[in-house]
């Protein structure tokens, strides 16, 4: 006869067969066990780490557009630049191109002349010959006549800053000026005031002090000087004037002149002061 297990014995052996096999958790139940809600004191701690990243990142991109803004503007002045360079060179060009036109037309003008009066002495007889040297001097004459008067007929006082022309024409002179006097090279008021063993000099309001061998060069300026009306000199020039004393109540000075177009013999003859000496060196 077998004995069948009392209720009691039956609940106790459920019990432990279901401890046994025991399932596991819901993943997402256990998930939302996990799941610690965020203090406040971490909220600001985040938020402070977001603002201040946000911030770096903010400095950064001003940094970036300030330093585009900053290469946008050189390359801007940089092309501005090179076109005032450009258009300077083509003036320049421009000008060079027109001396070098009438350098060419006196030249054609003079072989010309030339050329006639040859033929006119080759094909003249001796009374003739002598004729023409009699008219040919007489021209002369005239020339230096009206070339004298026009010292006169010099109109305004042309003197402007330098074109920046090349300087490629240079003139030695000694030069005796009257001390303390104001003169004027055609537009260009001079004046020398010696002291002791140096003198002041003033050219176009340009003040230099120099001591006996003692050098000066005055600002580079242009000038257009006109005769009847028709500019005769229009070019940059330079002034370097070395002391070398008083000589005879008169400042001696070495002069180096450069210009930008040769100045004619005649024109400096005649825009010569009185009381002043020059001699080629």
């Amino acid at each position: 006869m077998v004995k069948l297990p009392d209720k009691k014995s039956l609940e106790g052996l459920t019990k432990k067969v279901g401890e046994a096999v025991k399932l596991p958790d819901d993943p997402e139940k256990k998930e939302e066990k996990s799941v610690v809600p965020e203090s406040e004191e971490e909220r600001i701690r985040r938020e402070e780490r977001e603002r201040i990243e946000k911030e770096r990142l903010d400095k950064e991109n001003a940094e970036k557009a300030k330093e585009y803004e900053k290469i946008e503007a050189q390359k801007q002045a940089d092309k501005e630049r090179l076109a005032e360079e450009a258009k300077k060179q083509k003036e320049k060009d421009e000008w060079a191109r027109e001396e070098e036109r009438k350098r060419t037309e006196e030249e054609k003008k003079r072989a010309q002349i030339e050329k006639e009066v040859l033929a006119k002495q080759k094909a003249g007889a001796p009374k003739k010959s002598y004729t023409g040297k009699i008219i040919l001097a007489f021209i002369i004459l005239l020339v230096i006549i009206v070339a004298a008067a026009y010292v006169t007929l010099i109109t305004g006082n042309d003197v402007l800053d330098g074109y920046g022309y090349p300087l490629s024409y240079t003139g030695n002179y000694d030069v005796l000026m009257p001390d303390n006097e104001k003169i004027y090279f055609g537009p260009v008021p001079v004046q020398a005031i010696s002291s002791g063993d140096a003198v002041t000099l003033v050219i176009n309001n340009d003040r230099r002090t120099i001591n006996v061998g003692e050098s000066a060069t005055f600002p580079v300026k242009h000038v257009i000087i006109r005769t009847l009306g028709i500019p005769v000199f229009d070019g940059d020039y330079e002034v370097t004037a070395t002391y070398r004393g008083v000589v005879t109540n008169r400042d001696d000075f070495v002069v180096v002149l450069k210009t930008s177009q040769p100045i004619p013999g005649w024109l400096v003859s005649i825009m010569k002061p009185s009381g002043v000496a020059i001699t080629s060196v």
